[in-house]
């Protein structure tokens, strides 16, 4: 969740498996609330956008391989590179499908050039838009304004 001047600005919700994939997404920005899970055979993302415009059923094409954005905030980025660097060696850099999700809060498919810089420094680059960030030791985005960590269980 953020805060800008007190007021809210989005609220996250971003479950992934042990393996570090997307099993559940919530989203809620000022043009709504969307939600995103795998179907059961991970071929799609299945979804509601809910908007003052009404309920919107979203459906939109996803695998094993694909890594979800999130225009602006790059947790969903630092959870796919914690996935990727298994594969990916520092210097070397691969193709990735993505889902994107923007300020509309609509999913759309594209493919991002996602390199490893060093150790922990990883760069997402889509469309002219680049993501860069640094993860410290437990896969989280450093320097994550007003971020507070804690865990579910002990």
């Amino acid at each position: 969740m953020t805060t800008l001047d007190g007021a809210l600005t989005h609220a996250l919700l971003l479950e992934v498996d042990p393996d570090g994939r997307l099993s559940r997404l919530e989203l809620t920005t000022a043009a709504g609330l969307l939600t995103l899970h795998p179907e059961d055979h991970a071929t799609k993302l299945h979804g509601n956008v809910a908007t003052s415009d009404g309920m919107r059923h979203l459906s939109v094409a996803w695998s094993p391989e694909h890594a979800l954005q999130i225009e602006g905030r790059p947790l969903a980025s630092a959870v796919a590179a914690r996935r990727l660097a298994a594969r990916i060696a520092v210097g070397e850099g691969v193709r990735v499908p993505v889902v994107v999700i923007d300020t509309t809060l609509l999913p759309r498919s594209a493919v991002a050039h996602v390199e490893r810089i060093a150790e922990h420094r990883w760069l997402f680059e889509r469309d002219g838009v680049v993501e860069q960030f640094t993860l410290d030791g437990d896969g989280v985005p450093i320097g994550l304004a007003d971020a507070l960590d804690w865990p579910l269980e002990n």
